[in-house]
């Protein structure tokens, strides 16, 4: 099926500014990097020091590694000399929360509005969470592809309907099969004592600056990471559009009892979620428009890619994720969205939470057995189980686009199951142990080593000329903002907070 070859892939790598003492920076987002607000590839996250480095979606795989590269390259060349980017997902040695600056983005109504967002994150959730950084790998299959299938199905639902409702047959099946990407990519098994200062917590002592858990795979994707109390109470259904837009919609306009005693400048508004990116979880429906914020946008015009957010940054690579583990991820990808999906009932999401909890935390345990519809089941066994389901599809992706690599994926990540030494947070602990350094110096060891690397790549000059341009054209556009405000803030805030979850939204009409 050719039409494949116009699958669009992007990805957006979050990542800390750091000094030699594995410390959080505390110097502003450098303006030779243009402005967080307006640059469309690099920009920070919830921190003032926390890069986020965001590709173009592209229907060439080298092309996006290639682009990913360029961003690293031009951040090293233009970082203050005692500036490193940190290499893992969980945090480096971190201050007290008053000392962790809040990302700005100067003085636009659009500009503060991210601003007292963020004020809302660190309030809800405390500072420290908010710090761990991730990769998300955003993917879309054609139009073509969807209509072809469309066809082939002999579907009734107009050809915009189907493609909504096969995306959320698509992440079903990622929430089914996901607890596969941190048993086999997760790298994060310890964190810096610092992450955890003044919290009960249940991690073992690996040495005077770290804790840890032995048979973790990613704390990131834990309990003890990026997750809320809160929004499990409010579950949001990914059955189809309708249910979804429902659900968040309700989400969005139910004022929580945990945050209604926030003062009005501590966070947008007192809903369970501020903001539709507020929703966590390890896969999205996405879609992108300008004018119309996302629940009103998704309401009227569908599903546009999805957005895959459970990968670890992994400090053992350049670019915390290869071309390798790309092909793995497309062929994981493209299985889960033909395989049969039902829809999901209160009791499998409750069995799907408590799978990825116990792969985080002790997902490389012998005989660690896992929750099911079908009862208790070897990990190794499901593992080895998904993986030869996937062969086909990876096989037919290797014929269309004429490589091996998705082939050599499912071989490569195969041996991680029958052998658990090879997995990178198996590696990252192995790592700690010979050489007798702490989680903190391990990885500042492996980031310095990347920097520099991407520090002395050389790019092609017409993509540093590019990125040159979009530094000042960026600053150019913030300026513009800031002079052109068309209404007060507060009047800004009101009608940001404005929702109106009508029939048109709750029936999710197209």
């Amino acid at each position: 099926m050719n039409t494949l070859h116009d699958i669009r892939r992007g990805i957006e790598r979050e990542l800390i500014r750091t000094t030699p003492k594995s410390c959080i920076s505390s110097l502003p987002h450098p303006k030779v990097l243009g402005s967080a607000l307006t640059h469309p590839y690099i920009t920070t996250d919830f921190a003032e020091a926390q890069l986020e480095l965001v590709t173009p979606a592209m229907t060439k795989r080298k092309a996006m590694f290639d682009s990913l590269a360029s961003l690293h390259h031009f951040v090293a060349a233009h970082l203050p000399d005692n500036e490193i980017m940190w290499g893992a997902s969980m945090p480096p040695a971190l201050p007290s929360d008053d000392d962790i600056v809040i990302a700005t983005y100067g003085t636009s109504n659009a500009g503060q509005h991210k601003v007292r967002y963020r004020k809302g994150l660190a309030n809800r959730y405390g500072k420290r969470m908010q710090l761990i950084s991730g990769i998300h790998y955003n993917f879309s299959f054609p139009d073509s592809f969807w209509a072809t299938l469309h066809s082939h199905m002999s579907s009734e639902l107009p050809l915009s309907e189907f493609i909504s409702d096969r995306y959320f047959h698509l992440i079903r099946n990622v929430l089914r099969n996901g607890w596969i990407i941190p048993y086999l990519f997760g790298t994060s098994p310890a964190v810096d004592k610092s992450y955890v200062t003044n919290q009960d917590h249940p991690l073992g002592v690996f040495d005077e600056d770290t804790y840890y858990l032995p048979w973790a795979t990613s704390l990131r994707l834990s309990n003890m990471g990026y997750s809320s109390n809160e929004q499990s109470l409010y579950p949001v259904s990914f059955n189809n559009k309708q249910e979804y837009l429902a659900d968040l919609c309700h989400a969005l306009s139910t004022p929580s009892d945990r945050y209604t005693h926030l003062n009005a400048d501590q966070q947008l508004n007192g809903s369970v979620l501020q903001l539709e990116n507020e929703l966590y979880g390890s896969v999205r429906p996405k879609i992108v428009n300008d004018q119309l914020r996302p629940l009103y946008a998704m309401c009227h015009h569908g599903i546009q890619y999805i957005e895959l957010r459970s990968l670890d940054n992994n400090p053992f690579l350049p670019l915390g994720i290869n071309e390798e583990q790309s092909h793995f991820i497309d062929a994981f990808l493209a299985y889960n969205a033909l395989a049969p999906s039902p829809e999901l009932t209160d009791e499998e999401r409750l069995l799907i939470a408590r799978r990825q909890e116990l792969v985080a935390t002790e997902g490389r345990k012998e005989g660690l057995l896992l929750p099911t519809t079908e009862g208790e089941i070897d990990l190794k066994y499901l593992g080895v189980e998904l993986l030869s389901s996937m062969e086909p599809i990876a096989c037919w992706f290797d014929k269309v686009f004429a490589t091996e690599g998705h082939k050599q994926s499912i071989d490569r990540e195969r041996a991680k199951f029958l052998d658990s030494k090879l997995t990178p947070s198996a590696q990252m602990l192995a790592l700690m142990k010979s050489e007798n350094v702490s989680y903190k110096r391990a990885t500042q060891t492996l980031s310095e080593t990347y920097f520099k690397q991407h520090k002395d790549t050389t790019i092609d000059k017409d993509e540093m000329g590019n990125l040159t341009h979009l530094v000042t054209e960026s600053l150019f556009k913030q300026q513009q903002m800031e002079a052109k405000q068309d209404m007060s803030f507060d009047e800004f805030i009101q009608k940001k907070n404005y929702l109106q979850c009508d029939c048109e939204i709750a029936e999710g009409v197209a």
